[in-house]
């Protein structure tokens, strides 16, 4: 299971709500439920700071979902539309401001799950030199020119530094997508590497500060060039 994002969700449909909450607690995210556009969601944002918020377009109330997407725009909060309509004019309006992703009601559980997962990409890709990784209430924070390898260990991710070794409960298909290619390589079915850390390479391994790291014979000819680069 990756790791759990908070998240704001605002949609004045209970079961639609309800639906939705119980498919991303599921997954461990932590999510909050906000029934009406008429609630101070401002300070919302500013009290709870959530990861992501899914946004209905089409609320009864005084607020529409595209004037909420506004407020989060300008506090540099992504979010994700929900809508049963597909017109173009309601997608044009929506569109001033720039959603990572848009779901069309009715969802279901696969098409959330894909649509989170793309959104999780776009926004890791979108933060820099950094990467970026939930731990419970805590934010880890990982420099890209620090990390070394990463480990597949079961459902965790060993992710090694020079300074510090740390585990996460995330896949390494998964973190792979959140690093740059330019960088990173998979090495090894158990294993990504940053080839600009790399020493040497042996037909079995690479050397790398030391260390021995194994590769897999399907990609030895990409990491001869990645090296040779």
């Amino acid at each position: 299971m990756a790791a759990g994002m908070s998240i704001t969700l605002v949609e004045d449909e209970i079961i639609i709500a309800e639906y939705l909450r119980s498919i991303l607690e599921k997954k461990g995210h932590e999510v909050n439920v906000l029934f009406s556009g008429n609630d101070d969601f401002a300070k919302h944002l500013e009290d709870y700071k959530p990861d992501l918020v899914f946004l209905d377009i089409n609320l009864d109330s005084e607020k529409s979902g595209i004037d909420l997407a506004g407020m989060c725009q300008q506090r540099g909060v992504p979010f994700i539309y929900l809508t049963s309509y597909s017109d173009t004019k309601t997608i044009e309006s929506a569109m001033r401001f720039d959603p990572v992703a848009y779901i069309l009601k009715p969802f279901t559980e696969e098409e959330v799950h894909k649509t989170l997962n793309i959104a999780r990409i776009k926004l890791a890709k979108s933060k820099g030199n950094f990467l970026k990784l939930k731990d419970g209430y805590n934010l880890i924070k990982i420099r890209h020119q620090d990390i070394m390898w990463l480990k597949a260990d079961n459902v965790y991710t060993e992710i090694k530094t020079e300074q510090k070794k740390y585990v996460h409960r995330i896949g390494l298909s998964e973190i792979n997508e959140l690093l740059p290619e330019e960088t990173f390589l998979r090495v090894h079915r158990s294993y990504i590497v940053n080839m600009g850390m790399v020493d040497g390479v042996g037909s079995d391994h690479l050397e790398l500060k030391g260390e021995k790291i194994p590769i897999g014979r399907s990609k030895k000819a990409e990491i001869f060039t990645r090296f040779n680069q």
